[in-house]
């Protein structure tokens, strides 16, 4: 009996994984592409004497909405931002950017369309696009920030032969031998000279004469 339960487990596990597919499957997805034009509305006077790190809010002016689901309601806040560059030769540059802002799914990458140069009135209008597309499939919506470059489908020449892979040997390290240092040999010992037997010779008595 317990392998049955499991065996009924798993077949309803895989029938809902399969339903789940199906639904995902079946639901058309829609698409908020990235560079959709939107319209940010200043709030306050941006002058030309700001210091850099000054963040000045503004608004967005239309509503975002795909598929009937408002992903950004009109009068988002966003903020313009204050910084700088260094240019070729030293001098500080001010640049004021828009980067993002946040939408009911998450942050949304934007850009103007035209460098903002101070001063900027309140009420003016500031031209921008997107920088990331809005992916709605089944129930949910999703940011999606694509690629910085684009990705090529094409197919390598049948006449190009690919140059093959080739894996540098492995080098073996082997470990010196200590050297032998030879010492000195001794001279072979020379055999001390034996001392040879002094002979002492004795006087021959002279003969006498007989009377």
């Amino acid at each position: 009996m317990p392998g049955y339960r499991r065996t009924a487990v798993l077949a309803a596990a895989f029938l809902l994984l399969s339903a789940a597919w199906a639904t995902a499957q079946s639901s058309p997805a829609h698409v908020l592409p990235a560079g959709t034009a939107v319209v940010f509305v200043s709030d306050v006077f941006l002058d030309a004497g700001r210091r850099e790190g000054t963040a000045v809010p503004i608004h967005l002016r239309d509503p975002i909405v795909l598929d009937g689901t408002t992903i950004a309601p009109a009068g988002t806040r966003a903020e313009l931002f204050v910084g700088g560059v260094t240019l070729a030769n030293g001098t500080r540059r001010p640049v004021v950017v828009l980067q993002q802002f946040r939408t009911t799914i998450g942050l949304l990458p934007v850009r103007s369309t035209e460098p903002i140069v101070p001063p900027v009135k309140p009420g003016a209008e500031i031209a921008a696009m997107t920088e990331a597309a809005i992916d709605h499939i089944g129930s949910r919506y999703s940011v999606r920030v694509p690629f910085p470059f684009g990705l090529s489908g094409d197919q390598p020449a049948s006449y190009y032969t690919p140059t093959p892979a080739r894996t540098a040997p492995a080098r073996v390290f082997v470990r010196p031998s200590p050297k032998v240092t030879s010492l000195p040999t001794p001279p072979p010992a020379t055999p001390s000279p034996v001392p040879t037997a002094e002979v002492t010779t004795l006087p021959t008595p002279a003969p006498t004469a007989s009377p």
